[in-house]
């Protein structure tokens, strides 16, 4: 069966014996875990003593799935886990979280899985470490926030099927990794408004959003469009006319909010994915998946942040 192997790391501004009692105490897991923050109702049970070979958790949910994972040791800060899948298929991984103090009030925090895919699955495995990968980096972001300030600033809220607004817009198109997207809407953005500043057009009520045209897993690229929502209205303006005034149809689509912190917006698109599986909903095609922003980052407090997700979906 064609073996893989994930590493993640991130170092905490948190002593060490903070992040062990985290992350040995799976009772604890529900506040940071990459896929139980996707399915707050699922159904978790803890039992054993935490730190110890017999403690564990069981997990079974519509998003989840269904699986177990129970500790097989803690020493010299490697806690090693068995993680067993029952639903949507059967496997077995063998997870390891490494904790090493930087200084008495930094650690770092290493998170490993070894296993390996059905041999029917040997063309999956480079798509599934990249998911599995994003999946861990999304976990180590929120143990970093929950060891250094007692709480996740992140919530996700599945809506449903909705009719997703259309508007007109002016975007400004450009690729970035997918780690680098905060960094680079930073200068998208302002591109976007300058563009319509220029041309003197009419801002409408409808929030801003990016347009998600390509997104690459296994590479980890993404191509996307920042965008500002304009009256559609002609115009004489020369300046307006220059500019390239484009439109979001209207359709039928998953809708999903993220509240919080833009940092996390990655849990949300997660749950909106599995939500799309699980309800076998198929995407709109030509119709790419976007997000509205629904107030100002420069002048809303992170906790106060919504974010909207519409993934369009066909009839």
């Amino acid at each position: 069966m064609p073996k893989f192997h994930i590493e993640r790391s991130i170092q905490i501004h948190a002593p060490l014996g903070t992040v062990s009692r985290l992350t040995s105490d799976f009772s604890e897991w529900p506040a940071w875990s990459p896929w139980l923050c996707m399915e707050p109702d699922a159904q978790i049970d803890a039992y054993g003593t935490p730190g110890q070979p017999d403690h564990g958790y069981q997990w079974k949910g519509e998003l989840v799935g269904e699986g177990e994972m129970q500790t097989a040791s803690i020493d010299n800060g490697v806690h090693k886990m068995v993680l067993t899948f029952l639903k949507p298929f059967r496997s077995k991984a063998n997870v390891e979280l490494h904790l090493d103090a930087v200084t008495a009030n930094n650690t770092m925090a290493t998170w490993h899985m070894y296993g390996a895919l059905p041999i029917f699955m040997f063309f999956m495995t480079d798509t599934m470490k990249s998911m599995i990968g994003m999946d861990y980096e999304r976990g180590l972001k929120m143990l970093k926030e929950y060891a250094e300030t007692g709480k996740v600033n992140s919530k996700t809220d599945i809506t449903g099927i909705v009719e997703a607004p259309g508007t007109t817009y002016v975007g400004v198109d450009t690729q970035s990794s997918i780690n680098d997207l905060q960094k680079s809407m930073k200068t998208t953005f302002p591109m976007a408004d300058q563009l319509v500043n220029a041309a003197n057009l009419t801002r409408t009520t409808v929030p801003a959003g990016a347009i998600y045209n390509d997104m690459n897993i296994k590479t980890q690229q993404c191509r996307y469009t920042a965008f500002i929502p304009v009256s559609a209205e002609p115009t004489t303006n020369e300046s307006a006319q220059s500019v390239s005034v484009k439109y979001i149809g209207n359709s039928k689509a998953l809708k999903v909010v993220h509240h919080g912190s833009y940092t996390h917006l990655g849990n949300s698109w997660a749950a909106a994915m599995s939500y799309q599986r699980y309800k076998k909903l198929k995407s709109l095609k030509g119709h790419p998946p976007f997000e509205l922003y629904l107030n100002d980052p420069l002048t809303t407090d992170e906790t106060d942040l919504l974010t909207e997700i519409y993934i369009p979906l066909k009839d």
